[in-house]
């Protein structure tokens, strides 16, 4: 019995390790392989609760397999976390038990809604929403509580902030630049990726997939509209009337035109007729203006000619005279100069007479002029040197005020500097007494402390006792 028992226990053994050693080596049965493995229930919505793993090899190992789409957060003897992707994975761990966490790594469309709020002009506004994410760090979703509790409150919160900024026009319909269905998910995609609450996951889109605002202001708005139809096809019919008319009144403004240019061009033709002919008879009148003016010219023309041929005749006959008294000028020059040679003579030996005379004349004004000249100099030099003389004597006076001016502010300053030493005489005198009562106090101090220790203290030394005077003296003198 107990060999049956031993060999049992030996095939069992063999068995479990020849199929870790399988296992390890990645040689499994065609049994196992078509083996479905099932996702793991998520009771956080991303995250499983922690489960134990069941350990292997007599212990020392434990098999993780992860499965597609998923994540494994371990928890190790030890205090060792460690995030797992798809796959199969053999931990070799310290005895203690292994826990493990299994995340969804798939991306999810979580339906938010419906998120109702108030605009901003106070009417009641709802919005659905389809907020796509995906697990990013999968530690941080398996410490989660709540995550997608989490998310779902981000999104209503975001949803709610976007309504109350904006106005029921803009969100049930596209206004200017801003609503749409856009706009609401365009905000709140935004403020999802900036939440630091919902770390861990990674916002990748967020649609608006239904909205709905207030009837009453829905009903309002289509009366609004349909008034605002009524009256635009009311005006556009008014306007169609009204080109009508025009087109009337332009067709009845061209036959007037037509009209018009038809009576203008007979007119024309006719006022035409007439110029045409006035200006015949303009032109043979002036031409026989012409024949008048061409016949004056020719007269003219003629005497003007007859009157150059005498003209010419008289140039002639000046000419001969003007020769005949150019001949007269000439020799009535001749003789002038003759006469003028003459009178120069003359008058040359009668200037060298006045010529001496003036000389004379001259030498003697000169000599007087000079002598004037030098009284006059000498006059000047007399009052120049007056006037030195009295520059030179108040120039000595006012240098020997200078001087005793000075002298004076001297004396003053050394009076000064007499009464300053006097003072500063006494000063330190007065302060030196005052140092030697400060002294003799401070010994004095001394003494008093020195003899109440030794008082206190008979067997002291003496030189412990001036020690201590002298300490005493030292913290009265700082």
């Amino acid at each position: 019995m107990t060999n049956q028992i031993t060999t049992t226990a030996r095939a069992a053994v063999a068995d479990a390790v020849n199929e870790g050693f399988a296992v390890a080596k990645g040689e499994v049965d065609r049994a196992h392989m078509g083996r479905a493995i099932p996702l793991p229930h998520f009771a956080t919505g991303l995250a499983t609760l922690p489960q134990t793993l069941p350990r292997q090899a007599f212990g020392l190992a434990t098999l993780l397999v992860v499965p597609p789409g998923t994540w494994a957060v371990t928890h190790q003897p030890g205090g060792v976390h460690q995030s797992y992707t798809p796959g199969s994975y053999w931990l070799w761990s310290p005895p203690g038990a292994v826990l493990v966490q299994w995340v969804d790594a798939r991306r999810q469309q979580v339906p938010i809604g419906p998120i109702e709020g108030f605009s901003a002009d106070k009417w009641r506004v709802r919005l659905w929403v389809l907020v796509e994410v995906v697990v990013n760090d999968p530690p941080q979703i398996a410490d989660h509580r709540e995550p997608l509790a989490t998310l779902a409150a981000a999104v209503r919160a975001a949803a709610l902030a976007y309504i109350e900024r904006h106005s029921h026009a803009a969100l049930t319909g596209y206004l200017d630049a801003t609503g749409g269905m856009d706009g609401p998910a365009e905000a709140i995609l935004a403020r999802l990726r900036t939440d630091p609450a919902l770390g861990g996951l990674a916002i990748i889109g967020a649609r608006v997939v239904e909205r709905q605002g207030d009837e009453r202001q829905i009903e309002a708005a289509t009366a609004a509209t349909v008034a605002a139809a009524q009256i635009d096809e009311t005006l556009r019919v008014e306007a169609a009337e009204h080109r009508a008319t025009l087109q009337r009144l332009e067709a009845q403004a061209t036959v007037s035109e037509r009209e018009h240019d038809l009576r203008m061009a007979a007119a024309a033709g006719a006022r035409e007729r007439l110029l045409t002919q006035q200006a015949d008879v303009q032109q043979a009148a002036l031409a026989a203006r012409l024949d008048i003016v061409m016949a004056q010219i020719r007269a003219q023309a003629a005497e003007t000619a007859h009157d150059e041929q005498i003209w010419q005749a008289e140039q002639v006959r000046l000419q001969g005279e003007w020769d005949h008294i150019q001949r007269q000028r000439l020799e009535v020059h001749q003789t002038d100069q003759q006469v003028r040679l003459l009178e120069a003579h003359q008058g040359l030996v009668r200037v060298e007479g006045e010529v001496a005379l003036t000389v004379q004349e001259r030498q003697s004004s000169h000599a007087l002029a000079l002598a004037e000249v030098q009284q006059h100099i000498a006059e000047q030099r007399a009052r120049q040197a007056e006037a030195v003389a009295e520059r030179r004597a108040q120039h000595e006076r006012t240098l020997l005020e200078l001087h005793l001016r000075h002298e004076a502010l001297v004396a003053e300053q050394m009076q000064k500097l007499e009464a300053w030493r006097t003072q500063q005489v006494q000063v330190s005198v007065q302060q030196q007494r005052q140092h030697d009562r400060q002294l003799a106090g401070m010994a004095g101090a001394a003494q008093i402390a020195a003899a109440a220790a030794s008082q206190a203290r008979p067997d002291a030394e003496p030189h412990a006792l001036a020690d201590a005077g002298l300490k005493l003296l030292q913290d009265m003198a700082e």
